[in-house]
């Protein structure tokens, strides 16, 4: 009985180091030999972290390693790339909500040789590339919303009032949407409207045939 748990525990460590030098020492190596880095400049990276997404085209191409704040107050965010693409002069890298439940991915658009004639050159040195961050809407908003806090206070305010007039039938507004004579007025002129066009139509034979006449002299 020894024997036999001696032998299930030789196979299970064998097991768990063979598992262990595939997912961790050779996977190490392989990755040193593909991964590659550059490093990207924003003015702000709201929450990004490490380990986050690089999209390459939408195509997944790598993670954030790291995130320093420089002197100057800017961000610089390393980047770990495993594919390998040509970067011209007019790229976008842009730093945005993965989803509407929040997380963020560096979205990397490449750029082009040419658009419209105009010829843009590769990109050689993949430090302190420009970064730009699309900010979460819903934060937008809400500053918006706080630093107008008493405008926004005022126009509801005044829209109340406004309401409450109309409904009173204080003011020129309010006896105009208040009052049954516009509607009155409104269909006495779609009458007249009418009576006019069916005169149209009545007379047409006779101004038809007047002119008939005039031509035949």
């Amino acid at each position: 009985m020894k024997l036999n748990e001696l032998i299930v525990g030789i196979v299970f460590f064998f097991a768990m180091a063979v598992l262990g030098y595939y997912t961790i020492i050779r996977g190490e190596i392989l990755n040193k030999k593909e991964f590659y880095y550059a490093t990207a400049v924003f003015e702000d990276v709201e929450g990004l972290n490490i380990g986050a997404k690089i999209l390459v085209n939408g195509v997944e191409s790598g993670t954030v390693s790291s995130i320093e704040l420089m002197p100057d107050s800017k961000v610089a965010v390393n980047l770990k790339l495993f594919r390998v693409f040509t970067l011209y002069e007019n790229y976008k890298i842009t730093l945005k909500n993965q989803s509407a439940l929040g997380g963020k991915v560096i979205v990397i658009n490449p750029g082009t040789q040419e658009i419209d004639g105009n010829v843009f050159y590769t990109v050689i040195h993949m430090e302190n590339l420009t970064g730009k961050t699309i900010g979460d809407p819903l934060t937008k908003l809400t500053e918006i919303i706080d630093e107008n806090r008493e405008e926004i206070k005022d126009i509801i305010s005044n829209f109340s009032e406004f309401s409450r007039k109309i409904n009173k039938g204080d003011g020129t507004v309010a006896k105009l949407v208040n009052t049954d004579s516009i509607h009155k007025e409104t269909e006495g002129l779609l009458k007249e409207l009418r009576d006019t066009v069916e005169d149209a139509r009545e007379q047409a034979p006779v101004t038809s045939f007047i002119r008939a006449a005039l031509t035949a002299f």
